[in-house]
Order: C-alpha cells, then structure tokens, then sequence
C-alpha cells in the first residue's frame, strides 16, 4: 500500500507540475477580441474586432484618421432600413474586408462632422457584395479619444450613430437612413487561453486536495 501511495502521489504531482508548466507559460501578448453593442429604439447590433489588426497610419495632422484594415470579425446591423450581418472572409485585398476606422474632429465636408471623434464600422461593397459601402458612425464629443486614433477598448455608454447605406467615397457618401442616439458599450470577449488557465487553475486545486488526502493515509 506504501509503494501504491508513492507511485500515486508521483503520479499526481507530475501531472500537477506539467498542467502548471501549461497554464503559466500562456502567451499574454497574443490579440485580443472586442465586441462593440449599440442599442436603441429602431436601431440595435454589434461587431467583434480584434485589435492587432494592421493600422493605416493617419493622413495628416488636419485629417487625422487610422483605418484598422480587415479587424473585424463579425457583425450585425438592424438599423435604418439596413439588416445586415457577416463574417471575416477570405478576401485576398484584406482592404476588400470590414474593418473599423477611428476619426477625430476634422472639416465638415462629404458627410463628415467637425467637433466630434468618430468610431466606424465601415463594410466595403466586396464585402458584402452590395454595389456601395455601408459605413455606421459612432460619433462621440471631440476630445472623447484624447486625441488618439488607435482602436477603441472603451468608449462613453451614448453616442449619436449615423447609418450611411450608400458609402461611395469620394464620389458620394449618400445621405443617411437613421440618425439618433444609441447606447454603446465594448466588451472584452474571454480567449481560451484564459478559459483554459482557469480550468488549469481548478485541476491544480483538485491535485492537491487528492495529493493531502494521500499523505494523510500514509500519517
């Protein structure tokens, strides 16, 4: 029985020491997943988007804009007249998918609002195969994003949102469907990698508990 007891607890803690060596050297630095919600009376959807996508650096300090080429992942509009939804594809010009693009306050020309800093999602025709743009503007108080166009991981609970079905430009924005104020949020979507530390994290308690009970049989 001594011998079994043993052989029990290398067992345990081998398979305790290999699940640690797992779960802790997860890599923290991989991308991450956001979803952005927008709800409000005849208008509600979302986009997930991972922000390491490729970054087009801004045009300039009087048109300072970044364009995240192919960062989303998924999306749903019900807004407008507009009911749309999709997925990453397999475009070759990762320009040709969804992306998000991050304004601040800029001239009021070609349907664009001075004094506001925007958060896009922008759906080009290849993408869903319609003959113009779709672009949905979050328009938040100029200074929202301290003057900083990197992709957002937060954002204040109301914006007034624009739904741009017609999207051509520089030929033509169109004009909007929808106008009004939506409540928003972004989220953190979990990884699996942290799922799976947390799973690693009760393993490592059930090996334990097992490994006590062991030496308390042997005492």
């Amino acid at each position: 029985m001594a011998l079994l007891n043993k052989l029990s607890l290398s067992a345990i803690s081998s398979a305790a020491a290999l699940l640690a060596s797992v779960t802790l050297n997860i890599n923290t630095a991989e991308a991450a997943l956001f979803k952005f919600t927008f709800e409000a009376e005849g208008a509600n959807g979302y986009f997930i988007y991972d922000d390491s996508a490729k970054k087009l650096e801004p045009l300039g300090e009087n048109f300072p804009l970044a364009e995240y080429d192919g960062s989303v992942e998924q999306y749903s509009i019900n807004a407008g007249g507009v009911v749309t939804e999709g997925t990453k594809g397999s475009q070759q010009d990762i320009h040709d998918e969804a992306r998000n693009i991050v304004y601040l306050s800029r001239a009021g020309n070609l349907g664009y609002d001075g004094g506001v800093d925007d958060f896009i999602l922008y759906v080009p025709p290849a993408a869903s195969g319609r003959q113009y743009g779709l672009s949905i503007r979050f328009s938040y108080p100029e200074g929202t994003f301290s003057d900083s166009v990197a992709i957002r991981t937060s954002v204040p609970d109301t914006a007034r949102l624009r739904v741009y079905p017609y999207w051509d430009f520089p030929n033509t924005t169109g004009d909007y469907t929808f106008q009004g104020t939506v409540k928003t949020k972004i989220e953190q979507i979990p990884e699996p990698a942290s799922v799976s530390a947390l799973l690693g994290v009760s393993a490592w308690f059930i090996f334990r508990r097992q490994r006590r009970q062991l030496l308390s049989v042997q005492d």
